[in-house]
């Protein structure tokens, strides 16, 4: 089985996603965005396609260039 480089990352637009990064094209490939729901226990994170609710399917890719902030 093979490992991959997941990485989660702030873009130029501030939203916060995270996906396999590959370094030989300097791009996110699989990318799922994080969004903060709020409940009545407080707060719970959720993970959608990137462009949901227009993309359904998880095969987004973003290049480095829109890269803000990577976390470590």
């Amino acid at each position: 089985m093979a490992a991959f480089d997941i990485r989660m990352v702030k873009l130029v637009s501030g939203e916060i996603v995270l996906g396999k990064y590959n370094a030989e094209k300097d791009m996110l490939e699989n990318v799922v965005q994080l969004q903060n729901v709020p409940t009545q226990q407080g707060m719970q994170m959720l993970l959608t396609p990137y462009g949901f609710p227009f993309e359904n399917t998880f095969d987004a890719c973003i290049e480095g260039r829109f890269i803000l902030y990577r976390f470590a």
